[in-house]
Order: C-alpha cells, then structure tokens, then sequence
C-alpha cells in the first residue's frame, strides 16, 4: 500500500510540472518564436447592435487590421448568438489571425 501511495505521488508531483519549465530549461524552437509580420494597430473598444436591438461593446486587442476585424465580426456573430456564423466566425479567427484552436472547424 505504501509503495502505490509513493507512486501516486511521485506521478501528481510530476503532472504539477509546468511545461514552461520545460521551455525554461530547454529552450523554444526557432518556429514556435515568430515576429508579426504586418503592423500591429492598438486595441479599442467595439461597439455593436445585435437584430433584437441589444448593443454591447467588447474589448478588441491589438493585432493587424485583418485580424481585428475578425474580433469585430467574431464578437457580434457570439454576442448575438448568431448559431448559423459560428463556424463562419471561428474560420475568420482561424485564417486572418492564425488562431489554431479555432481552426477545427474550417475546411
């Protein structure tokens, strides 16, 4: 019974290590660093007006100009719950700001 409780813990401890330790010790490979290559605009705040009539405003980071505009269309696709443009929204995302968790969805 000791030895599967040392077991446990010896595996807990190990799973509680962080991957940036990992990074820290080893290094990052040369493609996970990469510059932006278009400019970088400031972030804003976005206001929009959904078809029931609600506004809401969100903020919208910096990034290219391409990209915040995938915010902008990506917030009030959400924010309106807009369910036929979610993919269409996560694909934008995907494509114009090189989000990969969104890109599950495009084709």
């Amino acid at each position: 019974m000791k030895k599967v409780l040392l077991l446990l813990s010896i595996i807990f401890a190990v799973s509680m290590v962080s991957v940036s330790c990992f990074e820290d010790l080893f290094g990052r490979d040369d493609e996970e660093v990469s510059a932006p290559s278009e400019t970088q605009l400031a972030g804003y705040n976005f206001t929009f007006t959904c078809p029931a009539g609600s506004q809401n405003t969100v903020p919208i980071p910096k990034g290219t100009a391409k990209c915040q505009k995938a915010y902008e269309y990506f917030a009030k696709v959400y924010g309106c719950n807009e369910a036929d443009y979610f993919n269409a929204a996560n694909c934008k995302m995907c494509n114009d700001c090189g989000i990969a968790n969104y890109c599950t969805v495009c084709k």
